[in-house]
């Protein structure tokens, strides 16, 4: 069969191509290849090509945050579409012969742009449509309520798309594909997910266009599934069982990326560390291939108090950057959300790798417990130690039960974390702040002149007065949003 895998455009106030690129859907084509079919993936972001959109009235309150400011205290300025539009893609549909189409949806912030494309393609596709993703999984029968697909997959979609395609084709019912949710007339379908990983079976995805990152060629990778940890906030231990690679698989692959290109290899994984023995195979591998070209990084975020006996190997083993998830400096608040590490874990990789390596660091300001105080005075303490900071605001993810009970919007655009929902109107200007704070902090680290410029003083004004400055493109200092806490400011913390 002719099959083609879509990744969609991205529709927000901000994206990070180099993470971009569609694994998930990269494992399916290579399990359709091998079974003889012509799969081919149309990577929507992969264009570069970005186009101011209208933001859609349910976001328009965001329009005081998000707006023309070249400071470098700056957020995001407008909502765009990030990749190719949809005319592009039901185009490129239309003057092909498919016989089915697959379309990723990893976000339920983004789904309803996914179903609007579908709707779209469904207009020039006459064909299967089906739709897979972590955003199935999180709302699988009020999904296909309202979905424009024929039918919807969850959990892993490597091996369930296979049989779909059987399925399509006769050879099997449509009970006996794995995950698939379908209409039987009135009554709705869920059989029971894979429990099989997207690399089981010895997978190493084809690599046709790769990601850039830092001005050299990146591909992404998972050496494991799952994760062991059970923070109250996150999903993939609710969709995922934890398992890792076979050693000689990774090596298979590296030896495959290297062969095509690659010359960054990002650890997609959310609990590498976790197993010792593991990690020292692991890491002997890392090393022989760091002397062959290959760097590392884990832009995922990885979990600190697993990398602290590791954390002196890290540089011949060529990480270039370590994102660690502190997501807040209160114990308290980590040992309530079952977060297993604190500040003094991040202490003692920075102490280890001695500056051999960038390190950012980040946490989630909203987070049931935290202050937003607090959150300032974790960002100063980082910054005093020459880290870096990600702030990443509270955004809902349907399907835990943290955010179910604190009440999941209809709106599902509402669920993205540049959204910052889950506030009141003033809490919301506070965020914001402690964004703009974060982004002036970071900028500190990185411009030695920083804090003896024009910057500084009106990012000092501005904490003083309760209102921030923007800086517009005539290079005019204009008032921006007003905000209500009174932060200190950082550059006097002790």
């Amino acid at each position: 069969m002719n099959i083609l895998l879509i990744a969609p455009p991205v529709f927000d106030f901000y994206n990070t191509p180099h993470r971009m690129e569609p694994l998930g859907l990269l494992y399916i084509q290579k399990a359709l290849r091998n079974e003889g079919h012509r799969a081919e993936i149309y990577d929507a972001t992969a264009s570069g090509k970005v186009k101011k959109q209208q933001t859609p009235p349910e976001l328009a309150y965001l329009s005081e945050f998000y707006e023309e400011d070249r400071s470098p205290f700056s957020l995001h300025n407008g909502y765009k579409r990030f990749g190719d539009s949809f005319n592009a893609i039901c185009g490129h549909v239309s003057q092909n012969n498919y016989d089915i189409i697959g379309i990723s949806s990893l976000f339920s912030a983004y789904h309803p742009d996914v179903e609007n494309l579908t709707a779209e393609i469904k207009k020039v596709f006459k064909g299967p449509v089906v739709i897979g993703g972590t955003a199935v999984n999180a709302q699988k029968e009020t999904m296909m309520k309202t979905t424009n697909a024929d039918y919807l997959i969850h959990g892993s979609g490597t091996v369930p798309m296979v049989q779909f395609v059987k399925a399509v084709s006769g050879m099997i019912p449509f009970d006996k594909v794995d995950g698939l949710i379908y209409r039987d007339g009135e009554k709705i379908t869920i059989n029971e997910a894979s429990k099989e990983p997207a690399w089981s079976g010895g997978l190493i995805p084809d690599r046709e266009h790769l990601r850039i990152f830092r001005k050299k060629r990146l591909a992404k990778t998972v050496f494991s599934s799952g994760c062991r940890n059970r923070c109250a906030f996150c999903s993939i231990h609710r969709d995922n069982a934890f398992m890792h690679r076979n050693i000689s698989h990774i090596r298979l692959e590296l030896e495959h990326l290297l062969r095509t290109g690659a010359q960054i290899v990002d650890i997609e994984d959310d609990d590498i560390f976790s197993d010792p023995d593991f990690a020292r195979e692991l890491l002997d591998l890392l090393e022989h291939f760091h002397k062959s070209g290959l760097e590392f990084t884990a832009l995922n975020g990885l979990t600190a108090k697993n990398i602290v006996p590791f954390a002196g190997r890290l540089n011949d083993a060529g990480f270039i950057k370590l994102d660690l998830s502190l997501v807040s400096g209160s114990k308290t608040v980590s040992d309530e959300l079952g977060r297993p590490h604190g500040t003094y874990e991040i202490e003692q990789i920075q102490k280890t790798v001695k500056g051999k390596m960038d390190i950012e660091v980040f946490i989630i300001p909203g987070l049931p417990g935290t202050t937003f105080p607090k959150t300032l005075e974790t960002m100063v303490y980082l910054y005093k130690k020459g880290i870096k900071c990600g702030l990443s605001p509270l955004y809902l993810v349907p399907g835990v039960p943290m955010f179910e009970k604190a009440g999941i919007p209809e709106d599902l655009r509402l669920c993205r974390g540049s959204a910052l929902y889950p506030f009141s109107p003033e809490e919301r200007a506070t965020v914001a702040s402690l964004l703009k704070i974060s982004r002036f902090l970071n900028y500190c680290l990185t411009d030695k002149n920083a804090l003896s410029s024009e910057n500084r003083i009106y990012f000092n004004r501005s904490l003083s007065r309760n209102q921030w400055f923007k800086r517009s493109g005539e290079d005019k200092w204009l008032d921006s949003f007003r905000f209500h806490e009174k932060f200190q400011n950082p550059f006097k913390l002790d």
